[in-house]
C-alpha cells in the first residue's frame, strides 16, 4: 500500500498523534507536567498555559525529529534497526532525565528561597525605551515547561518514527516534517490540557499549603527524573 493510497495522509498522521496522545502520550507526560505545574504554584489559567508551552517543546521536537528523517534519507536504516533504535532511545532518555533533575532542582532552590519584602518604589515603565510587550511575553514564556516538553518530545515516539518511515518512499522531505507537526499537535489535543488546567485549579483552593506543594512537585521532579536516569542506564548495561 502507497501513501497515496491513504484517503488523507495529512489527515491520517493527526489523527495517529490524537489517538496516541488519548492512550499513551497522557500517561506518560502527565507525572511530570503535574509536578512542575505543582512545583510553580500555578493557578487554572496558568496551568493551562504551562501545559500548551510543554505540548508546544514536544511538537516542536517532533517537527525536528520529521526534518531530520526526511532530509537525510540515509536515517532511514538507523531508526529501521531496532539496536541503534533502543540505543538511541536510551541516550536520549538519559538526556531527558537529566534536564528533568535540573528543573526539579531549580524550582527547589526557587521555593527555599525567601521572597523580598523590599519596601521599593515601582518602576515606571515610560523611563525606558524599550518595548514593553516583548518583556511581558518573555516574562510570562515558561522557559522551563518548553525545555521539559521539548526533551521529552526527543525521546522518540515509535507510532510517530514508524509512520514516518512507512511515508518515506511517497513522500517529500516538507511531507515528512508536516507528518510529524501534525501528528505531534494530534497529541497536544489531548486530556492534558483539561488535567493541566484542573491541576492548577486544585492546587491553587490550598493557599496555606501553596508553598509545602510547589515544594513537593519540584521534589517529584527530582525524583522522576531520578528514576527515569536509573532505568535508561540500566537498559545500556
Amino acid at each position: 500500500m502507497s501513501l497515496v493510497e491513504l484517503s488523507n495522509p495529512y489527515l491520517t498522521s493527526f489523527a495517529s498523534g490524537l489517538l496516541y496522545g488519548l492512550v499513551a502520550c497522557t500517561a506518560t507526560c502527565l507525572p511530570y507536567l503535574a509536578s512542575y505545574i505543582a512545583g510553580t504554584g500555578a493557578d487554572f489559567r496558568r496551568g493551562f498555559f504551562t501545559t500548551l508551552t510543554f505540548n508546544s517543546g514536544r511538537v516542536i521536537a517532533y517537527t525536528l525529529i520529521g526534518a531530520a528523517i526526511g532530509l537525510f534519507s540515509g536515517l532511514l536504516h538507523f531508526f529501521a534497526d531496532p539496536a541503534t533504535f533502543s540505543v538511541f532511545q536510551a541516550y536520549s532518555t538519559v538526556a531527558f532525565s537529566v534536564v528533568t533533575i535540573l528543573i526539579g532542582a531549580i524550582l527547589l532552590y526557587k521555593n527555599r528561597k525567601p521572597s523580598c519584602n523590599c519596601n521599593l518604589p515601582p518602576l515606571n515603565p515610560k523611563s525606558f525605551p524599550v518595548n514593553n510587550s516583548k518583556i511581558q511575553f518573555l516574562r510570562q514564556f515558561d522557559v522551563g515547561a518548553f525545555t521539559l516538553g521539548l526533551s521529552r518530545g526527543l525521546v522518540l515516539c515509535p507510532p510517530l518514527i514508524a509512520f514516518l518511515l512507512y511515508s518515506i518512499p511517497f513522500a517529500s522531505p516538507l511531507d515528512s516534517v508536516l507528518f510529524a507537526a501534525l501528528f505531534g499537535i494530534g497529541t497536544a489535543i489531548s486530556p492534558m490540557l483539561l488535567i493541566g488546567s484542573v491541576t492548577g485549579w486544585l492546587l491553587n483552593k490550598a493557599d496555606l499549603l501553596r508553598r509545602y506543594i510547589a515544594l513537593a512537585g519540584a521534589f517529584i521532579i527530582i525524583l522522576l527524573g531520578i528514576s527515569t536516569l536509573i532505568s535508561s542506564i540500566l537498559s545500556l548495561t
